[in-house]
């Protein structure tokens, strides 16, 4: 039960909690625990949907020692609130590339409808061996999900995810889906290069501020894949970046409220 074991920790100030945390679990089963109080968290993406509340990613606060670093949530977490229970999803069993994600912070994210929609995010790269901002689009049914993990069903299955373009590398941005388009506002990328000189580990950070990202998705030979890509780089010509049609009628798009 390692999310009890972080509550434990959390509230008894441990040292241990002061340092970055790597995820890792060999659990395949969801496991349960009354009551829907977690730990403060900053960072992840919440998706509420009924008396449901889906939280992926973020970072666990050590509210007695805020000036430290926090601690990465490495489970996904249904809250029922109906009936004061939360399901804890280990990460360890999810589809490369989504297991990373999902156990990061700071992403884009939306949701339209039932559907969450997560892009980029920064965290631990367990492959690299180094933090690094996810070039990775994940997209998965809220209530599908829900419904799957109540009834103990497979959810693995669930998901569909962009895994390796660069274009997506966001962190700290705003995503907003219109139609078939999904635009993506400010943020930046975080990515750790190697010094030719001392081999040392250095922070690349490029910074989005006043930039606007349009694309569509495709699916070529079962893979889904960027379409459309667009930068417009300030508020001047936004207006490029806008399609002559959105393809179909733009759906209602749900501002989340990412504190």
């Amino acid at each position: 039960m390692r999310l009890l074991l972080l509550f434990l920790l959390l509230f008894s100030g441990s040292n241990l909690l002061h340092g970055q945390f790597v995820c890792f679990s060999d659990s395949a089963t969801i496991y349960t625990f009354e009551g829907t109080q977690v730990p403060p968290m900053v960072g992840e993406a919440s998706f509420s949907y009924g008396h449901y509340r889906v939280i992926v990613g973020g970072k666990f606060l050590d509210t007695d020692h805020p000036e430290d670093e926090a601690i990465y949530n490495c489970d996904m977490l249904v809250l029922d609130h109906e009936k004061q229970k939360t399901y804890v999803l280990p990460l360890s069993y999810f589809p490369p590339f989504i297991d990373d994600q999902f156990a990061g912070m700071n992403y884009a994210f939306t949701m339209e409808n039932d559907t969450a929609y997560i892009l980029g995010g920064f965290g631990f790269d367990l492959a690299k061996g180094y933090q690094t901002t996810f070039p990775t689009f994940t997209i998965f049914p809220v209530k599908t999900l829900i419904d799957s993990v109540l009834q103990m069903k497979d959810y693995l299955g669930l998901f569909q995810v962009v895994e390796d373009d660069k274009r997506l590398a966001i962190t700290e941005g705003t995503l907003v889906k219109i139609g078939d388009y999904f635009l993506v506002y400010n943020g930046r990328e975080i990515t750790p290069i190697e010094d030719e000189y001392t081999d040392c580990l250095m922070v690349n950070e490029w910074d989005f501020r006043g930039q606007l990202r349009k694309f569509t998705l495709k699916k070529t030979e079962g893979y889904l894949e960027v379409d459309e890509y667009q930068i417009c780089n300030t508020s001047k010509v936004f207006y490029q970046c806008m399609p002559d049609t959105w393809k179909k009628e733009p759906a209602r798009v749900y501002e989340l409220d990412k504190q």
